[in-house]
């Protein structure tokens, strides 16, 4: 490919002048329907994307499980090849299920899937605002508390001042702890919150 001046927004719309469509694979779930697999996304956009120079870099930010069930929060940067330092960064969610060891690689694979979708706006077929599903609660079980709060705890290192802290939030919101806890979906969101408080309530302990 002949290196180009291009930026990483003008190489994304190359791709998505020669990528439009992403076919459904032929393999029906349960007999019932068909779906974009995350191969046939990745098949789709790996030539186009290497031709216009753009690097995708995919990592884990958090990872929780429960039993069989496997959430993942990504960070994808799709990066431009001649110019490293530019690059652009987007955070999608995934779900695995699977009772052995695969549940972290279907995770994985669900959130880049979307993350590719949406970032060359991709058309596949499915329209999800047509599903008519009702809304049913899941149970926040013990196991998902304790992992999501020890995530939280170990990402500033001291227990007494996290207690704190969500000790605070709790009785601010009128919330349990426990919900205060779950409410974060990011490491990085938490830590900013804990040290806007942190700072806070240093300064009320030096005037008090």
């Amino acid at each position: 490919m002949e290196k180009t001046t291009k930026n990483i927004h003008q190489r994304i719309i190359d791709v998505m002048k020669e990528v439009e469509y992403v076919q459904k694979t032929d393999k029906k779930v349960n007999g019932q329907y068909r779906f974009v697999t995350h191969d046939s996304v990745s098949a789709a956009l790996h030539m186009p994307m290497a031709n216009h120079g753009i690097v995708m870099v995919p990592s884990v930010i958090e990872l929780l499980r429960d039993g069989n069930l496997t959430m993942v929060t990504m960070s994808i940067k799709f990066v431009n090849a001649d110019q490293p330092d530019e690059f652009i960064e987007v955070q999608h969610y995934g779900y695995g299920i699977d009772p052995q060891d695969k549940g972290i690689g279907k995770a994985v694979s669900y959130a880049v899937k979307y993350a590719l979708l949406k970032m060359f706006c991709l058309e596949t077929g499915d329209d999800v605002e047509k599903d008519n599903i009702d809304h049913k609660s899941s149970a926040v079980t013990e196991d998902m508390i304790l992992a999501r709060k020890t995530l939280l705890f170990e990402s500033i290192g001291k227990d007494k001042e996290a207690k704190g802290f969500f000790d605070q939030m709790a009785k601010t919101y009128k919330k349990t702890v426990e919900q205060i806890v779950m409410s974060y979906e990011s490491v990085e969101k938490f830590v900013n919150d804990f040290n806007k408080w942190k700072e806070n309530h240093s300064q009320l302990a030096k005037t008090a």
